[in-house]
């Protein structure tokens, strides 16, 4: 994607333009698989794409440690995360690069109207509907969401 601070493989570029509703996280250097939420409905399934940001040295990893599927368009999913490989980052040091999806989200994903980023350690235990509509009935702009 231009001006996102990273590089994506045109297959996950193709399948995020879809994306209106995300969930997103991150995993860089390779220090751990992604976490599968808990308690989300049906209707979130359907309605949200989750997106985990990876970069090449944390897919090698994630792909010897756990199963990765591929689906028929190229796709690579780790339970119900879509494994979005970044490329050509523009730090040395993971931590930099980690910063990039978090802060801008929605530059990775400009389609998406509403995101929600969760940290790559964290695992969800609450359904996105539920954190989209209490932050519409409180009126937020942005959410901030902790976890376990």
């Amino acid at each position: 994607m231009k001006h996102s601070g990273a590089d994506m493989d045109s297959v996950d570029v193709k399948y995020i333009q879809k994306c209106k509703f995300v969930v997103a996280s991150g995993i860089f250097d390779g220090y751990d698989i992604p976490h599968q939420p808990s308690n989300i409905s049906h209707r979130s399934q359907k309605l949200f794409c989750f997106l985990m940001v990876v970069d090449e040295v944390s897919l090698d990893f994630i792909e010897k440690n756990t199963t990765v599927k591929i689906d028929n368009a190229g796709g690579k999913w780790v339970g119900i995360w879509r494994l979005i490989t970044v490329h050509r980052l523009p730090f040395d040091e993971p931590r930099r690069n980690g910063k990039i999806p978090k802060i801008l989200t929605h530059r990775l994903f400009p389609q998406a109207w509403y995101s929600i980023w969760i940290d790559g350690k964290m695992e969800l235990r609450v359904d996105p509907l539920l954190i989209l509509e209490r932050s519409a009935f409180y009126n937020l702009s942005h959410i901030i969401l902790l976890g376990r």
